[in-house]
């Protein structure tokens, strides 16, 4: 059995990422994709929780502690790229 608060966050979550899809369409590519890939992995945690009180709970609550532990590794990737000095292409 699930949770309402575990199905009231992946769906806040599935919101906000729609919205930031939608707003962010007519920018470059993403200059951060470590930082988007920690975003991705938290919201596939935030689903493997609730499935978990579905159906195989052992298979994805390991599925969803995986993802966290992902998505700090990309967050940690991606912090220590945003702190390294850039260097000036263009001469």
């Amino acid at each position: 059995m699930f949770q309402v608060s575990e199905v009231v966050n992946l769906v806040q979550a599935l919101l906000i990422t729609g919205l930031f899809v939608f707003f962010s369409k007519g920018y470059h590519r993403p200059r951060f994709p470590f930082l988007y890939l920690g975003f991705l992995f938290i919201l596939s945690a935030y689903a493997f929780t609730v499935l978990e009180g579905v159906f195989y709970p052992v298979f994805f609550n390991l599925a969803e502690h995986f993802c966290y532990a992902a998505s700090g590794i990309f967050f940690l990737i991606g912090c220590l790229r945003l702190t390294r000095k850039e260097e000036n292409v263009g001469g």
